[in-house]
């Protein structure tokens, strides 16, 4: 099972495949590989940040009803 990792982790590694794409000697099926490895990434660290971002609405909706 492959350990979840952070949202600044997801990124970084976004940005090392994007490095490795951009080798001129690089494979196709490397090159396919990378770019899966770093869509799937991206699409984890957004979908953190979606979640990030729900949290920080409830958190105002709660704290404007508690001012009430």
């Amino acid at each position: 099972m492959k350990k979840e990792l952070c949202f600044e982790e997801y990124l970084d590694n976004v940005a090392q495949c994007l490095e490795k794409l951009s080798d001129d000697n690089i494979g196709l099926n490397e090159s396919l590989e990378l770019y899966k490895n770093g869509m799937e990434h991206l699409q984890k660290a957004q979908k953190m940040l979606e979640n990030a971002q729900l949290q920080c609405q409830e958190l105002k909706m709660q704290f404007a009803k508690d001012e009430e």
